[in-house]
C-alpha cells in the first residue's frame, strides 16, 4: 500500500472512523429499518380503512349512545330516504305517527295537510300542516312527548284559539328531519 496514504489515514482516523460508521448506519437503516417503517404504515393504513383508530392522532372521537341510538333511529340509506321523500312516504309516515300520538292524548284531528319535501344533501326534511282540537292540557302533554319521542321533530309554529266549548283549536306545521346514511361507515 501506498505510505503517503497510510500516513494520511493515520493523521485522519476519527474522520475516516466516522465515515464508515456513516456507511455501517446507512446499510442497515436501509435493509432493516426502512422496510419495518413501510410494513408499520401498511397496516396503519389497512386499519383506518377498516374503521379502526391505531394511530392516538387519528382517533375519532367515540358517540356517546343515546346520540348513536338517536341518529341510527331516525336514519335511512341515502337512495330510500331520496326515494320514499319524493314519493311522500315520508311525509305519509310524519302525519301517521302524529295522527297515533295525538290520539294517544285525547285530542280530535281535524284536518291533515302534507307539507314539502326539502331533500338536502345528509338529509330530508318532512313537513305537515295539523288542525286538532282538545283541552289546553292535552296539547300540552302531546308537545311533551313528541319532545321525548326520539323523533327528529320540531313543532316550526302553532296558534292555539278557544272554541267557546271549553276546547282549544290547534293549528300545528311539524317538521322532521331524517338523516342520510353514506354506504361507508362511520
Amino acid at each position: 500500500m501506498n505510505p503517503i496514504l497510510l500516513a494520511t489515514l493515520r493523521r485522519n482516523w476519527p474522520l475516516v472512523g466516522a465515515v464508515g460508521l456513516f456507511v455501517v448506519f446507512t446499510i442497515t437503516h436501509q435493509f432493516l429499518f426502512e422496510p419495518a417503517a413501510r410494513r408499520y404504515q401498511a397496516a396503519v393504513k389497512r386499519a383506518s380503512d377498516l374503521g379502526m383508530a391505531v394511530d392516538p392522532t387519528q382517533a375519532q372521537a367515540m358517540m356517546p349512545p343515546r346520540v348513536f341510538a338517536l341518529v341510527a333511529d331516525n336514519a335511512l340509506p341515502s337512495p330510500e330516504a331520496i326515494e320514499l321523500g319524493n314519493s311522500g312516504v315520508l311525509t305519509a309516515r310524519l302525519l301517521e305517527d302524529l295522527s297515533r300520538t295525538v290520539g294517544e292524548h285525547g285530542l280530535e284531528v281535524l284536518v291533515t295537510q302534507p307539507g314539502s319535501v326539502t331533500q338536502q344533501t345528509r338529509s330530508v326534511m318532512v313537513r305537515a300542516y295539523v288542525k286538532l282540537r282538545g283541552r289546553y292540557g292535552q296539547v300540552v302533554s302531546l308537545f311533551d312527548a313528541l319532545a321525548k319521542s326520539g323523533r327528529l321533530v320540531s313543532i316550526d309554529r302553532f296558534s292555539m284559539s278557544p272554541d267557546g266549548t271549553g276546547h282549544m283549536d290547534v293549528d300545528l306545521w311539524v317538521t322532521r328531519l331524517v338523516l342520510k346514511q353514506d354506504r361507508k361507515a362511520r
